[in-house]
């Protein structure tokens, strides 16, 4: 086609006079007052031979590349279903999931122990993100009703060394863990454990000085334990349970007393029912 429209143009070129002017193939620009000699003929075939050669171009591209496009396209459209389809299917695990959270839960509330143990122990060994996680410290909690102090703990301290588990649930584990193994453990190994959690960011700060108080007292440090004490005494998001506790312990260690100092409280958000609401993490 190309060589067809060129001889066109040879053929035009050889029809012109001699003493004709050269016609060039960009338009002319035109001038006020002179008529305008543009070869229109010329310019539309020429303009003809420049979409035939776009157009043969553009085959020799596909021909050369279209199979690879195809491959491209196919693989977006692939990846775009199967991203799609996975969410729904994560989507549906997901509530499965936490439909056997909550009847283990109903189990444990029923007086279902045992029934209850093992729902527990099957999301734990699932180990899916979030659920697990709860289901680890329910079944702690059961453990703890059942005096089963040692396996208690050994969860806490497996749910506080899961890498894949949510810091949060890390950091409770480590307390909780802590909070069972006062009277057990070697309290500067307990302290140490807690050391991360005193941190102001941390959410169980409070808890972790109070906790950490408790074992300096435990290896004679009082001067320790009442500095410990009164900054949780200074921050004003102390609740006022925990300042009463801070302000009489402190005036005990100032006056020398060392007995032995009770356990404080487990904190509120250690409840394992309370993740039941509909408002638990995702797993």
């Amino acid at each position: 086609m190309f060589r067809r429209r060129t001889r066109e143009v040879e053929e035009i070129s050889l029809n012109q006079p001699k003493d004709a002017v050269p016609v060039s193939t960009q338009p002319a620009k035109s001038t006020k007052g002179k008529p305008d000699d543009t070869d229109h003929e010329l310019e539309g075939l020429m303009s003809e031979i420049e979409t035939d050669l776009r157009s043969d171009e553009f085959k020799k591209i596909w021909k050369q590349y279209g199979g690879v496009f195809t491959a491209l396209a196919a693989v977006l459209i692939l990846g775009v279903t199967g991203v799609q389809l996975y969410r729904q299917y994560d989507a549906r695990q997901h509530e499965a999931v936490a439909r056997r959270y909550e009847l283990a839960i109903a189990a444990q509330q029923d007086g279902k122990t045992d029934d209850a143990m093992s729902q527990f122990g099957a999301l734990v060994s699932e180990g899916r993100k979030g659920y697990g996680a709860l289901a680890r410290l329910s079944q702690a909690s059961l453990q703890l009703q059942k005096k089963d102090i040692n396996g208690a703990v050994a969860n806490y301290k497996a749910l506080a060394e899961d890498p894949k588990a949510d810091p949060v649930f890390r950091d409770l584990a480590t307390l909780l863990s802590v909070l069972h193994s006062l009277d057990r453990d070697d309290p500067k190994l307990l302290e140490a454990a807690l050391t991360p959690l005193t941190n102001p960011n941390n959410a169980f700060n409070l808890s972790a000085l109070e906790l950490s108080a408790l074992l300096a007292a435990k290896q004679g440090d009082s001067e320790r334990a009442i500095k410990t004490l009164a900054l949780i005494s200074a921050d004003p998001a102390t609740p006022a349970s925990m300042r009463e506790r801070a302000d009489d312990l402190t005036k005990l260690y100032q006056a020398g007393g060392m007995p032995p100092p009770p356990a404080p409280p487990i904190p509120a958000a250690a409840a394992p029912t309370s993740a039941a609401s509909p408002t638990a993490p995702k797993p």
